[in-house]
C-alpha cells in the first residue's frame, strides 16, 4: 500500500507533467488527491517543496540504480561507467527530464543538476578506482576527474547519455 505522502507525490508529479509546474494549483491537487489542506501541508509547506520531494525521490531512485551497476566488477570500465551515467539520466524518468527541459523550469533543472553535480562522482568514484587500479586509466585527480566529467556532460549533452 502506498503512503499518503507517496500518493501527494504521485498525483502532483502527474498534474506537473500534464499541466506543467506554474500551471498547476494547490486547489488542483487537492481536487485530484480528495484529501484536506490540512493532511497536504502536513507532509508538505509548498508546491515548490513537493516538487523538490519529486525531484529528490527521482534521483535517489537513480543513484540506487547506478550505485548497483558501479559496484559490479563485470564488464569493462568504460561500460561500467557508462551504465551508471545512463542510470544517473533514465531513472529519472523521461516525462520528468522533458519538464525539466522547459525554460520556465530552467530552477527545477539547474536544482536536478546541482544533485547530480554533488552526489555523482562519490557513486562513479569505484569504477575509477578500478581503472586506476588495473592500470587501464591515469591521474592524480580522480574525484576533480569525475566531477569535470559529470559537469562537461550535463552542459554538453543536456543530461542526455546515449548508448
Amino acid at each position: 500500500m502506498v503512503s499518503k505522502k507517496d500518493f501527494i507525490l504521485d498525483s502532483a508529479q502527474k498534474l506537473f507533467i500534464e499541466q506543467g509546474f506554474d500551471q498547476t494549483s494547490i486547489a488542483q491537487l487537492l481536487e485530484v488527491t480528495q484529501i484536506a489542506r490540512g493532511t497536504l501541508y502536513y507532509y508538505f509547506s509548498s508546491k515548490e517543496e513537493i516538487m523538490d520531494a519529486i525531484i529528490e525521490r527521482s534521483v535517489a531512485q537513480a543513484f540506487s540504480k547506478a550505485e548497483l551497476l558501479a559496484s559490479k566488477k563485470e564488464g569493462s570500465i568504460l561500460e561500467r561507467l557508462m551504465g551508471a551515467l545512463l542510470a544517473l539520466h533514465q531513472e529519472q524518468g523521461q516525462e520528468i527530464l522533458a519538464h525539466l527541459h522547459q525554460p520556465q523550469n530552467a530552477l527545477l533543472h539547474e536544482k536536478t543538476n546541482q544533485i547530480l553535480l554533488e552526489r555523482g562522482p562519490q557513486i562513479l568514484l569505484p569504477i575509477i578506482e578500478d581503472a586506476l587500479a588495473k592500470g587501464e586509466m591515469k591521474t592524480d585527480f580522480p574525484l576533480e576527474s569525475l566531477e569535470m566529467l559529470l559537469a562537461y556532460s550535463l552542459q554538453v549533452f543536456g543530461q542526455t547519455f546515449h548508448q
